[in-house]
């Protein structure tokens, strides 16, 4: 039994864009952490939301499968893990390192996904949005660089099959 007022608790995920506009809300409620590491979960129809309100968005939509949220404070990436048409799945969203609050996440999404079926080959998404929202939005080169070296780290970490990518 653990005393932590936050398990259980919603702590949503607030995604912003690098020029700081909003991006998404994603409900998610705290299960624990372990030093950098901050596990949620997410449930089927939860709702994601453009506005950091769900209830000044008309448009929200439903989570279509419940799983884990993975989010660190020190990678800059996180990675949701479902089960999907009966597979493991994987969505790894590049982004800045979480900033927690206490009561919620918040990261800046750098358009970089990786999708990963296990028993697949992962993919990488969103090239093309990433290659112009770098132009538009001018990311720093660092800040290129970090993007990039964390998908080459994400697909090594699924090729060697390291955590999270081992709960298959």
């Amino acid at each position: 039994m653990t005393d932590d007022p936050l398990i259980g608790r919603e702590t949503p995920i607030h995604m912003t864009k690098y020029d700081g506009s909003y991006h998404r809300r994603w409900p998610a409620r705290f299960v624990m952490r372990k030093g950098p590491l901050y596990l949620l979960r997410f449930a089927a129809d939860d709702r994601l939301s453009r506005t950091p309100d769900p209830a000044d968005d008309p448009g929200t939509e439903p989570v279509r499968y419940g799983g884990d949220y993975y989010i660190w404070d020190d990678r800059w990436y996180n990675a949701a893990r479902a089960i999907r048409d009966g597979r493991t799945w994987f969505y790894v969203n590049i982004a800045t390192p979480a900033e927690f609050d206490g009561a919620q996440f918040h990261c800046i999404d750098l358009d970089l996904d990786v999708s990963w079926f296990v028993g697949d080959e992962p993919r990488v998404l969103d090239e093309d949005e990433f290659l112009a929202h770098s132009e538009t939005m001018r990311y720093p080169a660092d800040v290129i660089e970090r993007a990039r070296a964390a998908v080459d780290e994400v697909l090594g970490m699924i090729g060697q099959r390291a955590f999270p990518f081992d709960r298959a």
